[in-house]
């Protein structure tokens, strides 16, 4: 089952096809969408004059971006546990946000976090 919404051309179509005098139920049976889903942008398109699927807020993270790469970089020294424990979460979601904000990290003497450029060649020593 898919989550994403639909195609913005197919929205299109679909409405174009009820503007020409089709029912919903035989817009839905060509179509191949549920007969609800044709109704959903029906009464979008005669209520708001669009057809554009709503935004998907989703969650928001508990920690700032900013926020975080402030700490890292001024505590580069620090293990996952530790920054986590300082933003109350857990170690596995700070790797995360981590990774999705470019940084890697490199094993050394003394664990360091580096932000690196994605598509970067690794340095070789």
């Amino acid at each position: 089952m898919s989550t994403s919404p639909y195609a913005l051309d197919l929205r299109e179509k679909v409405i174009n096809y009820l503007k020409k005098g089709h029912s919903q139920r035989s817009c839905a049976e060509v179509f191949s969408l549920h007969l609800s889903t044709v109704q959903r942008w029906w009464a979008r398109y005669t209520s708001e004059d669009h057809f554009n699927p709503r935004k998907r807020l989703g969650s928001k993270g508990k920690v700032d971006p900013q926020t975080l790469v402030d700490y890292v970089k001024a505590h580069p020294e620090q293990t996952l546990k530790q920054i986590g424990s300082h933003f109350g979460v857990a170690d596995v979601s700070i790797f995360q946000r981590l990774k999705k904000l470019g940084f890697s990290y490199k094993k050394k003497p003394l664990p360091i976090w580096k932000q690196t450029k994605k598509n970067a060649k690794p340095i070789k020593t």
